[in-house]
């Protein structure tokens, strides 16, 4: 999230650390779920990485609202002003990113757990 970047080039920088994220941890996150699930771990790449598209829209979706919205919610703070966020405004600024992109990613969680559980 910075301010320096217009909301655009926020939401397209979070939509590609999103993406290369999952892609990085799904094998991570298959595991997670078929052990929380009390199913078997299987090495096999198209099982590791069902449900990838969907965590892929998921994650990605959820890095760009945060860093769009913390962008948009960094500037208001700052109305104008050259300085750098207190702690206070830092944390407030994410939290609310965060509570917005939480909107858009519990479905989308549960549609790629789905996915991974049944196929």
């Amino acid at each position: 999230m910075s301010t320096k970047l217009n909301e655009t080039q926020n939401a397209t920088v979070g939509m590609m650390v999103g993406v290369i994220e999952v892609l990085c941890l799904q094998p991570f996150n298959y595991a997670k779920n078929m052990t929380q699930q009390g199913q078997p771990i299987s090495l096999d790449p198209r099982k590791m990485y069902r449900g990838v598209g969907a965590n892929c829209v998921n994650m990605g979706s959820c890095t760009m609202i945060q860093f769009s919205v913390g962008g948009t919610f960094k500037k208001a703070v700052l109305a104008g002003e050259n300085r750098q966020l207190k702690m206070h405004e830092e944390m407030g600024t994410g939290i609310g990113a965060g509570v917005i992109s939480a909107l858009a990613a519990t479905p989308l969680e549960l549609i790629m757990i789905q996915q991974q559980r049944k196929g």
